[in-house]
């Protein structure tokens, strides 16, 4: 069995809250975003959305974890 090649990647999120809801883009992957309605929601559509925005034709990429690293309090638009 081949082994899982993993490497880390650092990108710049943006989360907004509006209208209840929660949506956020990701600075390093232009048209790349996600939305939910809560933070958990989003969350897992912003895995969803960087998969997609990093795959190519060398294969599938799977994004197995998401982290703050820094974070701001979100403040209602």
């Amino acid at each position: 069995m081949m082994g899982v090649e993993r490497s880390t990647m650092d990108f710049t999120v943006r989360v907004h809250h509006e209208d209840d809801s929660y949506w956020a883009e990701v600075v390093d992957l232009p048209g790349c975003f996600a939305s939910g309605d809560n933070l958990d929601e989003l969350w897992e559509a912003l895995k969803e959305a960087v998969a997609m925005c990093l795959n190519d034709s060398k294969g599938s990429i799977e994004v197995a974890e998401l982290r703050v690293a820094t974070s701001a309090p979100l403040q209602p638009a």
